[in-house]
Parts: structure tokens; C-alpha cells; sequence
């Protein structure tokens, strides 16, 4: 659901709330009828109006609920098969991408995320890299065998591999005072 859908839900169950309430208070007769006027008359006190106000308030709170809810996030990669779908979980192509990052050296420890976009995978990488490398050499060779590796082994396109270089590694170096 894009977030004008959700802002239509949220003001169309605002609507809902405020009618329902409005009918309630005059349908249970708690303002005196002169100061509601006379156009109100058919629907004071009327039990009827007053099983309508709850409804209409139900109906709201229905409509909030579901422009709220968070629409379906896209998990798996879709494919059409010969004889049916297939479906590849993120988290079988965020191993695909680790175990290609562990055949290059210079990156101690790498974090993925896999969102679907229309032109195909998109892989952000998070990495910690040893000293002493050249992040622009490494970063390529990264990006270069993790596309070819998702693309090989499920058949899907990547678009993009995007990489940060989170921290390089300092331990078990001297600094000098």
C-alpha cells in the first residue's frame, strides 16, 4: 500500500469516526434539541440512528486498522518455472552473497540486505576490511563477484551492489604517542 493510499484510508476513517460520533451524540439525546435544530429532529432519540453510529464508528476503526497495516514486503525472488514457480527466500541469496565475499581478501566480516526493485536484486553490503587495502579495488572486486554469483546461481538480474565500507580494522595495531 504507497503512503497516498494510506493517507486516503487514515482521512476517510477520520470521516467515518467523526459522522459516527456526531450521530451518536444527537441519536442518544445528549445535547438538548434546541440546540441542534430543527433538520435533526427525524434522527434524535431514534434507536435506529444510534445502531448506525456504531457501525459507521466500527467502519472507522476497520479503515484506520488497515492504513495502518504495512503493506506485503517482497521476501523471495519470483521465477516461472517449466513446470511451475520457484521461489528464492532473501535469506538463500544473502548466503549466496557471503560465501562469495569470504573468497576475497582484505574483508573480515560483511552484513547484507536484499530489497526487490523492479529492475531486478538490489544488494546493499555493510564490510569491515582489514588495513591496508584499496577501497576502490576492493569495493569493485566485491561488486563484481557478488553480481555475477547471485546472477549464476539463482538467474535472477542484479541491478545494483551497493557497498559501504563500515570500519577498517584496528586491533593489534601499535599507535604511536
Amino acid at each position: 500500500m504507497t503512503t497516498g493510499e494510506r493517507l486516503y484510508l487514515g482521512l476517510l476513517a477520520l470521516s467515518f469516526a467523526a459522522a459516527g460520533i456526531a450521530l451518536g451524540i444527537v441519536a442518544t439525546a445528549y445535547f438538548p434539541l434546541v440546540f441542534l435544530r430543527t433538520s435533526l429532529e427525524a434522527v434524535y432519540g431514534n434507536r435506529n440512528f444510534m445502531v448506525l453510529a456504531g457501525v459507521m464508528i466500527l467502519l472507522a476503526v476497520a479503515v484506520l486498522a488497515a492504513s495502518l497495516r504495512r503493506g506485503e514486503r517482497v521476501e523471495t525472488i519470483l521465477q516461472q518455472g517449466p513446470l511451475g514457480e520457484v521461489r528464492i527466500c532473501f535469506k538463500a541469496v544473502e548466503n549466496i552473497v557471503l560465501r562469495a565475499s569470504k573468497s576475497i581478501k582484505g574483508i573480515r566480516e560483511i552484513k547484507t540486505k536484499i530489497v526487490f526493485s523492479v529492475s531486478g536484486v538490489v544488494i546493499f553490503l555493510r564490510a569491515v576490511i582489514y588495513p591496508d587495502q584499496i577501497i576502490p579495488q576492493l569495493t569493485a572486486e566485491l561488486q563484481a563477484v557478488v553480481k555475477d554469483d547471485v546472477e549464476k546461481i539463482t538467474g535472477s538480474s542484479v541491478a545494483e551492489v551497493k557497498v559501504m565500507i563500515e570500519s577498517i580494522v584496528t586491533e593489534g595495531i601499535k599507535t604511536a604517542l
